[in-house]
């Protein structure tokens, strides 16, 4: 963790959205820096830091000049790729919130190559936009492009992935390793209704240990297994974020435990995997059943939604891609764009299932890190899920393979 961080950031102001309303109150709290979902690049770094620090330093610009940016009507965003749903659904959030607030919209994909997303900031930066929110590949190679972009006066939002330094006006993450913790519990509380206490076979099929958020939830998920729950086998085997290899983890798995009691994903994106497998191998029950498999994984997405209210899918810890770009362009414009800094404290706002949070002091400035929930067959009707957004009232679709 390096660069600089932001200072001055205690104040305890309440922080209102034009609506519906979410408020910052209260005092600074000790940082629980947040992790993003996204692969950290490390091959190549310091190159690609290199590049984005050798721009030229802008002549005539100022680092404070008390919310000049508020005539731009620009609002820049730059994304890794938009391959998977999940990035789809923020870029979107990006789109409707930028014709809410009557901004315009411009945006560059980067399609997983770290040092084109450097490209896509210096061009972006270069149009002088109102801010510029991103949700980066690589944690570290866009730190430079931070300070040209504050010589520009033009505030930066990271959405999901945060730097880990630099200058950046609020970061929206969330708790990838209290996810593997929650998703680990709650696999253990099924296996004691089974067996009468927690015991059995999990596999958990973990995706590459590059990505932090992919890491961490791992960790959190054998971690706690291992330490509080003795006698659950833990059976560990990687799926490399590639769809055939969760495919043949799982074909594999089923096959060598057939007495199989559970199966974890670290996201919902290798769902339709473990689900084919299964099939293939007809094991595929219904919750109740006294041969199902029990499933959890993490994310939220409309795919889980609908699995769990079919009864295919245990339980899902979610995380909230609307709500990043919602709070982060709330955050911006309520404070960056007229020069002030983001305050610390607690953040409410009854619009998202969640509710409540906290601003931290982060590495790169303030950070909201997002907190993980359960989603059950009981609550998953619930309209402020983001799943349920995007699907009812977007009229957006996930695909399920």
């Amino acid at each position: 963790m390096s660069s600089s961080m932001r200072s001055g950031q205690g104040s305890s102001e309440r922080c209102t959205q034009d609506s519906p309303s979410g408020t910052v109150q209260g005092t600074p709290v000790s940082p629980t820096p947040g992790v993003s979902r996204r692969t950290v690049l490390r091959g190549g770094a310091l190159s690609l830091a290199g590049m984005a620090a050798a721009v030229p330093a802008l002549e005539g610009c100022s680092t404070n000049q008390g919310g000049a940016g508020a005539a731009r009507k620009t609002v820049a965003w730059e994304t890794g790729y938009l391959s998977f749903f999940f990035f789809v659904v923020l870029q979107e959030a990006v789109k409707r919130e930028s014709d809410r607030r009557e901004l315009d919209f411009v945006g560059k994909n980067a399609n997983g190559d770290s040092s084109a997303q450097v490209g896509d900031w210096n061009s972006l930066l270069m149009q002088q936009p109102r801010y510029l929110i991103s949700d980066a590949l690589d944690s570290e190679v866009l730190v430079p492009l931070t300070t040209k972009a504050k010589r520009r006066n033009i505030p930066v939002g990271m959405v999901d992935t945060p730097l880990t330094g630099g200058d950046v006006a609020i970061s929206v993450t969330f708790d990838n390793r209290q996810a593997g913790v929650m998703a680990a519990h709650k696999t253990a509380a099924l296996l004691k209704e089974r067996h009468g206490t927690a015991r059995g076979t999990v596999l958990n099929a973990y995706g590459s240990l590059t990505a932090v958020a992919l890491r961490q939830r791992k960790e959190g998920f054998e971690q706690t297994l291992k330490a509080t729950y003795p006698k659950v086998k833990v059976v560990s085997r990687p799926q490399n974020n590639d769809h055939a290899q969760a495919l043949s983890v799982v074909n594999s798995t089923l096959r060598e435990y057939p007495d199989l009691d559970a199966i974890h994903l670290p996201t919902d994106i290798f769902l339709p995997d473990a689900r084919k497998a299964m099939h293939s191998q007809h094991r595929l029950h219904p919750v109740g059943h006294a041969e199902h498999i029990i499933v959890t994984s993490i994310d939220g997405s409309p795919n889980a939604h609908e699995w769990i209210r079919q009864g295919e899918l245990d339980a899902d810890i979610a995380q909230d891609p609307i709500a990043y770009v919602q709070i982060c362009m709330e955050l911006l414009e309520k404070y960056a764009v007229k020069g002030k800094d983001v305050p610390l404290g607690r953040y409410e706002n009854k619009k998202y299932f969640w509710e409540k949070a906290v601003i931290t002091k982060g590495p790169s400035g303030p950070l909201l890190t997002v907190p993980p929930y359960y989603v059950t067959k009981e609550n998953s009707p619930d309209p402020r899920h983001w799943a349920n957004v995007v699907t009812d009232q977007w009229h957006m679709k996930e695909t399920q393979s």
